[in-house]
């Protein structure tokens, strides 16, 4: 490291260097992608600078969990690990652990499901749940052969744990718990591109057995899948709200999947509460387990019935405003910087009256680990208003976080990524004290 004039320069040919902007006049020949699918060292490292540069315009802080060097070194490996030629999904194995360093649910690299998966490509034939302690349980297998809920102890001799850590680095989110529910979902991508295999030997312990047993898969293509799964097992189309009713134990359930749709919640939170009323049942129970969010407005509609006092699910907010922001939100080209908002309790949100609807049974919400985003932020709320009691788990989604993602496409490769452009503070948050909605009553999701 010298001074050099009034410049500082470092004596490394490894220095990644971002032009002002990656996009402005890029060679037509390089963004052409060869008949092989495949990018050349050039074309990938070319991806992986406009990513970096679109993620810094874009969200408030990228450093706020990892430091800058920590970024830029794993920016730097990424770049030096490129061979001659690289497809889409090696590019993606290459720089998504960079992305998920950021430590925001809403950034990622999204893995490239659509053009991996096809109607050929033979797969691990047991489907997984992947739990908030790391375990691996059996969901469903082909034939039967592996009993539901029986604990995966290893996959062609790696261990069960081994392999969701080594899976980890390349899901996004502000916690362990939380990204465990990444790898949940990106499961049988991973498993394939990580570790690739004709044939699965899976070692499992079926609840009540003393001595693991073990079955060889073949991989299978998913029409060779469909027809071999339990039939009880067939995914069935839920609503993303409903509720039943249990009047012999006084109590209701309500089933939360997203917060979509703040016309439908209207019409469904006032047909839910006066169900109840009509029918005097004097415990709600919400279970916003699976819920990963969506539209905060929804979650108002029903704290209105619930809240005790006003409130607003974010308190403040930090927005990054570039002219890249603009540009991918089809803005006016702003002059750039921060805006900053500070919500004024006198115009915080009103709870119904007895009269116009508020609930005034006991209410117990349901989180989990995968609770995220508008689900996370309504929990926080509803625990900080006092409008019942939260049991479960931590909530994945943090009481400071980033979010309200902007969606933008990798030039070359066409990777595609989600990046935050503002962070919120919800009700009463204090960032020197960042984390989930604890439960009021400790209780592991599955059960």
């Amino acid at each position: 490291l010298s001074l050099v004039g009034s410049e500082m320069c470092i004596r490394d040919s490894r220095i990644t260097r971002y032009p002002v902007c990656p996009f402005e006049n890029p060679d037509p020949e390089l963004l052409k992608l060869p008949s092989s699918g495949k990018l050349s060292r050039e074309q990938a490292a070319f991806d992986i600078d406009a990513l970096v540069y679109t993620l810094d315009q874009i969200h408030p802080d990228i450093f706020s969990v990892c430091g800058q060097e920590s970024f830029f070194r794993a920016v730097n490996k990424a770049k030096e690990s490129l061979p001659d030629s690289v497809s889409p999904v090696e590019l993606y194995l290459r720089v998504a652990p960079v992305v998920s360093m950021i430590g925001d649910g809403h950034t990622s690299l999204v893995f490239p499901f659509n053009s991996f998966f096809t109607r050929d490509t033979k797969r691990f034939p047991v489907f997984v749940d992947i739990l908030s302690d790391g375990s691996m349980n059996c969901r469903m297998s082909v034939d039967s052969v592996i009993p539901r809920d029986a604990r995966i102890l290893s996959i062609n001799g790696v261990s069960a744990a081994e392999m969701v850590d080594s899976m980890l680095p390349f899901v996004s989110g502000e916690k362990r718990h939380y990204r465990l529910s990444g790898v949940n979902y990106s499961f049988p991508a991973l498993l394939l591109t990580m570790y690739p295999a004709d044939s699965y030997t899976v070692e499992y312990l079926p609840r009540g057995n003393k001595k693991p047993l073990w079955h060889t898969f073949p991989a299978l293509t998913r029409d060779e899948i469909r027809p071999r799964l339990p039939k009880e097992n067939a995914v069935q189309k839920r609503d993303i709200y409903s509720f039943t009713v249990d009047s012999v134990n006084n109590v209701a359930v309500m089933d939360f999947k997203s917060f979509q749709d703040v016309a439908r919640m209207e019409h469904f939170a006032d047909s839910m509460f006066s169900a109840l009323r009509e029918k005097h049942i004097g415990n709600l129970i919400i279970d916003l387990r699976d819920n990963g969010g969506g539209n905060s407005a929804v979650g108002d509609v029903l704290l209105r019935y619930l809240s005790p006092i006003p409130f607003t699910q974010m308190e403040k907010a930090l927005v990054k405003v570039t002219p890249t922001t603009a540009r991918l939100r089809e803005l006016p080209i702003p002059a750039g910087g921060f805006e900053f908002y500070d919500s004024d309790p006198s115009e915080y949100i009103t709870p119904l009256t007895v009269q116009e609807g508020h609930y005034d049974g006991n209410v117990y919400l349901l989180t989990s680990n995968k609770t995220f985003s508008s689900a996370g932020s309504f929990a926080w709320a509803f625990k900080e208003t006092g409008a019942g009691t939260v049991v479960g788990e931590e909530t994945g989604g943090m009481n400071v976080s980033f979010g309200e993602v902007i969606y933008f496409t990798l030039p070359v490769s066409k990777l595609y990524s989600s990046v935050s452009c503002k962070r919120f503070w919800q009700f009463h948050a204090d960032e020197n004290d960042i984390h989930g909605t604890l439960p009021d009553i400790p209780v592991p999701a599955a059960d």
